[in-house]
């Protein structure tokens, strides 16, 4: 197999990259997507109007410690059972079913199984309780599910709120209005800098702040036009974010390699060579770089599994910023994504690497890295969400605040570094 340039390589990280993100959809759609659903607004206007009933779906100790008080728990291991139409709660028969769980996947599988036993007037709630949470506070403007509460003998009293203090608001304010427009107009900035570069590395960069920007756009756009509500504008903004991790690793790989360990310039010296003491370029010897790969990708590896185990947080709460209404959540949907296949991803694209690396002949260096790269963009992000979100999921201005903060020091540095080393990355004749 012949052995790509720099330049191919680029597309390559690329393609790799764009294959494994639309995977993802695809996925969503055949085990959630494709079920039949409601948005919490409609399912709301159907249940307290009698046109339908919400069945909740989740473990009955979960329905006990908060559930909306028109809700019957039906739970989902009831329904697989071979008798569970026999067992069906007397409230459900014959009626229009709204299925709600806590972040809308169990909803939709309970779906596909009341299809299974024949119950075709069913739908799932979207996004579950934490779409019904942000809902109700903020159509309904108010703390308690009152409209539910009517309705029942047995209302389940407030709603999650949480009452943040004016620092906290502040900080969420000038996070969302003035560091992210900062560091996305610095971002396009140093765009413009590198747009006519050549240098792989800095081609690798730019590339990697530009797909940074447009997911930082449909961010942007998510809060502005969708209230944060769209999976679609989420899903492109985490996926933006997973190409620059990704393309930003290869730039690393590429400086490094160019400017300071000289590997795969045949006419330089390698800066291993006094610790190697004969080198692969001019002797049929092991390399000692390529052997420390050997270990990096498998510690790699074995640092995916770390979200791959942890357990997604259905936290959604209600607050208010300087007198807005503002629902704070982080969708089990989206949590699916950045825990469970991103890691998988990025194992199955690190794996590759380590066999390219230790079965591929001749010059197996340039496909494995390429193929690092793709899964240090899958696992970058992972892990940058889940560091952030475990400690600050039930206080999440936090957790917006730390992404921020984290995306502003990466433009930052990277405009930083690229300052200081300016004589060198942008010699005058590279410019036309």
């Amino acid at each position: 197999m012949r052995t790509p340039n720099r330049w191919t390589q680029l597309v390559l990280v690329a393609l790799l990259i764009l294959v494994g993100g639309g995977l993802a959809p695809l996925l969503y759609w055949m085990y959630v997507g494709s079920a039949p659903a409601v948005m919490a607004r409609e399912a709301r206007y159907l249940a307290e109007n009698g046109h339908a009933v919400l069945v909740d779906v989740r473990p009955p100790e979960a329905f006990q410690r908060n559930h909306l008080a028109i809700a019957v728990n039906w739970p989902y291991e009831e329904l697989l059972k071979p008798s569970a139409l026999e067992a069906m709660p007397a409230q459900l028969r014959g009626k229009r079913l709204l299925v709600v769980c806590d972040g809308g996947i169990l909803g939709a599988w309970a779906v596909r199984r009341f299809q299974e036993l024949g119950l075709d007037d069913v739908a799932n709630v979207r996004g579950g309780m934490q779409a019904m949470v942000s809902h109700l506070g903020r159509d309904c403007g108010c703390d308690y599910v009152d409209f539910f509460a009517t309705a029942s003998e047995q209302p389940t009293g407030p709603m999650p709120y949480r009452e943040a203090p004016a620092y906290e608001q502040w900080v969420a304010v000038v996070i969302g209005f003035v560091v992210k427009p900062f560091y996305m107009l610095l971002a396009l900035v140093i765009v413009a800098i590198l747009w006519r570069r050549r240098s792989p590395e800095l081609a690798a960069l730019r590339w990697g702040l530009i797909f940074f920007f447009i997911g930082e756009a449909f961010c942007a756009a998510n809060y502005l036009a969708y209230e944060d509500q769209s999976f679609l504008f989420e899903y492109l903004h985490s996926f933006g974010m997973v190409l620059c991790f990704g393309f930003a690793t290869y730039a690393a790989f590429e400086g490094m390699d160019h400017w300071l360990i000289r590997y795969s310039d045949l006419k330089e010296t390698c800066a291993a060579l006094p610790l190697c003491l004969r080198c692969i370029k001019y002797a049929d010897v092991p390399c000692g770089l390529r052997r420390m790969f050997y270990v990096l990708i498998p510690a790699t590896i074995v640092l995916a599994f770390m979200p791959l185990l942890a357990q997604p947080v259905t936290a959604s709460y209600n607050t208010n910023i300087l007198g807005t209404f503002y629902n704070y959540s982080h969708p089990v949907i989206y949590q699916i994504y950045e825990i469970r296949y991103l890691p998988v991803a990025a194992i199955a694209a690190l794996t590759a690497s380590l066999l390219v690396l230790l079965l591929k002949k001749t010059d197996p260096v340039s496909w494995s890295k390429m193929l690092f790269a793709v899964g240090m963009g899958a696992l970058g992000f992972s892990l940058m969400r889940l560091f952030i979100l475990a400690p600050y999921g039930d206080n999440q201005v936090w957790f917006t605040f730390w992404e921020e903060i984290t995306e502003l020091m990466f433009v930052a540095g990277a405009g930083i570094v690229l300052w200081i080393f300016r004589p060198g990355l942008f010699p005058k004749k590279e410019t036309s």
